[in-house]
């Protein structure tokens, strides 16, 4: 149930960078209009070497900013076991970028939002109520400190181990995107194609409502900390891929993967299957729909953009 007082107060309009601003999210975060107290300053490779920490304190002070919002980062196309091919660049984007950030933001006293996921955890907590998360406090159990693990999933894990305690440092973690706009990166279009589907349970995220309310928490500045930014309830790979196939947008019906030696025919490194628990942003006012009634939304605006 969504709290219809958020916590936190915008006292003034704040003025971020969006790095990454022409990748998957960095895209959405500026092309997103209705928060009023944010100005977005859209930052891309191409404009600057934001790697450099000396350009990054250039940005900060040249352009008068409060804050700086990470998009920016690796996670292979098509999928993560592209990861596995290029682990210097997963590496130097996904930890090497977050923490040169982390640390010039301190140094200048401003705010830093990152991106973070989900896909840090594997498994349930509890095998009677798989709908029980993992919480914002529990250690990642799918990393570099407890393998096995894909890469990617190691370098997000570890990205949260070097930046989070440092002081203005905020971690937005989503999991397994979903929205209405066609790309590969998008858990619908991923179902919608796949011939078989690996079978498991999730927590995933709705995309307009991660962007709306992410930007909701930060200008209201709410503490500095990790929020898991999910629809609440959860849903099985299958179950979703069943419902794409009712509603026309799969066009043959889902079969899983039966055997083991079938999944590691196709995907090279593990893959994470997991629940968070979203209540903490939900008490400070900012709790998303359900799963279930996100993705009929966000179905129905893909019928009309079919139609248009």
């Amino acid at each position: 149930m969504e709290s219809s007082k958020p916590v936190g107060v915008c006292i003034n309009i704040m003025k971020i960078a969006i790095l990454g601003a022409k990748g998957y999210l960095g895209l959405r975060f500026t092309e997103f209009k209705s928060n009023k107290n944010i100005i977005q300053i859209p930052i891309s490779r191409s404009m600057f070497n934001y790697h450099d920490p000396i350009i990054l304190r250039q940005i900060i002070r040249g352009k008068g900013l409060d804050g700086i919002l990470n998009c920016a980062g690796f996670t292979g196309r098509p999928n993560v076991d592209n990861c596995e091919e290029h682990k210097d660049m997963c590496y130097k984007l996904n930890v090497e970028l977050p923490e040169t950030i982390a640390k010039v933001c301190f140094d200048e006293k401003k705010l830093f939002f990152q991106i973070g996921s989900g896909c840090i955890y594997q498994g349930g907590l509890s095998s009677i109520d798989p709908s029980l998360g993992y919480k914002e406090e529990d250690e990642p159990n799918l990393s570099f400190d407890h393998p096995p693990c894909s890469y990617y999933s190691g370098t997000k894990a570890e990205m949260e181990k070097r930046i989070r305690k440092v002081p203005g440092v905020s971690i937005f973690r989503l999991r397994m995107p979903f929205s209405s706009l066609k790309d590969d990166r998008n858990l619908i279009c991923k179902l919608a194609k796949y011939q078989k589907i690996l079978e498991a349970s999730n927590s995933i995220t709705f995309i307009d409502e991660f962007i709306s309310k992410t930007l909701g928490m930060i200008a209201s500045r709410v503490p500095s900390g990790i929020y898991n930014v999910t629809n609440p309830g959860v849903v099985s790979n299958l179950e979703l891929a069943k419902l794409l196939w009712e509603r026309k947008i799969r066009h043959s019906e889902p079969k899983v993967f039966e055997t083991t030696q079938d999944i590691k025919s196709v995907m090279r490194s593990p893959r994470s299957s997991c629940v968070l628990d979203s209540s903490k942003i939900a008490s400070l006012g900012f709790g998303m729909s359900n799963v279930h009634e996100a993705l009929n939304k966000c179905i129905n605006q893909m019928d009309e953009l079919k139609s248009a």
